[in-house]
């Protein structure tokens, strides 16, 4: 990709997509301002340069339609203390499109996905947006795996280049396929099953041991004809299971000291036991690359947030290994446990991260070389 820093920025109009869908509280309150402050480095170098910066993210699922409190408006006033700017901020009706004026030469545009253009990738929209800028700056990778308009469709009409979060962002998950140091250990949990599932056979070259838990272990343990009750299993993947564990199954290590609670008035696997972290902690004490997606236990509830809890510590007691989290949950968690600056990379790709790591060709990044 095509480094921002070669170009010649002063005077220019610089559309940037960033992702700023921060979690919100119930009253609209940020919970975690990480993605606001992974975009500052770039921002910053922009208004160095002297350029006018325009800034373009969406926030939560409007569904094409405004929705009141997935207005910018919080998120605008917490770039502007991170910036330390003026707190004024003062509404500009752009062709019923508002933008948030931070300052002269910044501002910040209302949430992209209130129209249903957005998700469409209408062309016809793309270049209305393009129309506002000379260059383009993609600072979402987390968004790369959509084919959206402000993601996408806008590269046809402008010079398009990565952020430096974006850039970083690739540089580091393509290490785990290029040249990842060795051992090579791979934690894979969470709810969802489907679209993390293919990393194992992805990686299978690289990874020297896949420790499971949350679903994604239900799943393979459920593909050993082991009965977990109530607990969240991906049915539709129990077949790719029982195949992985005749081709890989030398790599994959399952709990086997299950935690069970309970889930919707069913009885279920909610956590990994004492026994399960101390033989993950054998693999993980070796590990010189460990990637983490998905959190092992229910860990919205404080009584199954102990096996993540104690396999982020055995983690961060490995000084010796390149430790890199992804996963909007997990990054959450970590954060909320105040963990997470110990870890060496953080991902924000979230689904992105996970679709980059399954060999999925994101477009998005594509049409940035």
């Amino acid at each position: 990709m095509e480094s921002l820093k070669n170009q010649k920025l002063e005077g220019k109009k610089v559309l940037v997509r960033v992702d700023f869908n921060v979690p919100l509280g119930e009253k609209g309150e940020i919970l975690d301002d990480s993605r606001i402050k992974t975009a500052l480095p770039t921002i910053k170098y922009l208004l160095k340069q002297k350029a006018k910066v325009i800034l373009l993210s969406h926030l939560g699922r409007p569904d094409g339609k405004i929705v009141e409190n997935l207005r910018l408006s919080k998120v605008a006033k917490r770039l502007k203390q991170l910036l330390n700017l003026k707190n004024k901020i003062t509404k500009i009706n752009l062709d019923s499109f508002f933008a948030y004026s931070i300052s002269p030469n910044l501002v910040l545009l209302e949430n992209i996905r209130f129209f249903k253009e957005e998700e469409k990738n209408d062309l016809k929209f793309a270049k209305k947006l393009a129309s506002l800028a000379d260059i383009f700056v993609n600072e979402a990778f987390s968004c790369s795996h959509r084919e959206h308009a402000s993601t996408f469709g806008i590269t046809n009409f402008l010079p398009s280049f990565s952020g430096f979060a974006l850039e970083k962002e690739v540089k580091t998950l393509s290490l785990l396929f290029e040249s990842p140091k060795r051992p090579f250990v791979c934690i894979l949990g969470g709810a969802k099953v489907s679209d993390k599932i293919k990393i194992i056979e992805n990686l299978s070259k690289k990874v020297d041991w896949f420790l499971l838990g949350g679903a994604m272990a239900n799943t393979f343990l459920k593909a050993l004809g082991l009965d977990l009750k109530g607990s969240l299993v991906a049915f539709d993947k129990i077949d790719l299971a029982q195949r992985y564990l005749a081709q890989f199954g030398q790599k994959i290590i399952l709990p086997s000291d299950l935690v069970f609670g309970d889930l919707d008035g069913k009885r279920a696997v909610l956590d990994i036991g004492k026994r399960d972290v101390e033989k993950f902690s054998q693999y993980i004490n070796k590990a010189k690359t460990i990637f983490w997606n998905g959190n092992l236990g229910m860990t919205e509830e404080l009584e199954y947030t102990q096996g993540s809890k104690m396999v982020a510590g055995k983690i961060i007691q490995n000084k010796n290994c390149l430790s890199i989290v992804a996963g909007g949950d997990t990054v959450g968690f970590l954060n909320q446990q105040g963990l997470l600056s110990q870890f060496s990379f953080v991902s924000m790709g979230g689904e992105a991260a996970l679709a980059f790591l399954a060999g999925e060709k994101l477009k998005a990044l594509l049409v940035l070389k």
